[in-house]
């Protein structure tokens, strides 16, 4: 290793200590919407009418993409 990479890496060291001693950030405004958004559409796909809203999605995507070239034509 040369001199220069030496004291780059003993300077990383030195100057990243402090960020990685800080808090974490704040949550954004969105990720409390994000979460409660997640948490809901794990419990409607934990219901049996989950199971059934979750394959007719499947078949509603397959039919797109099945017919989508055929009028593309």
């Amino acid at each position: 290793m040369t001199y220069r990479t030496a004291a780059a890496l003993l300077l990383l060291l030195l100057l990243a200590g402090p960020a990685r001693a800080a808090d974490a950030p704040p949550p954004t405004l969105l990720a409390g919407f994000w979460g409660e958004f997640l948490d809901h559409w794990r419990g409607v796909f934990q219901k049996q009418n989950g199971i059934v809203m979750g394959t007719l999605l499947m078949g509603a995507i397959c039919l797109f993409i099945i017919t989508r070239g055929k009028w593309r034509k």
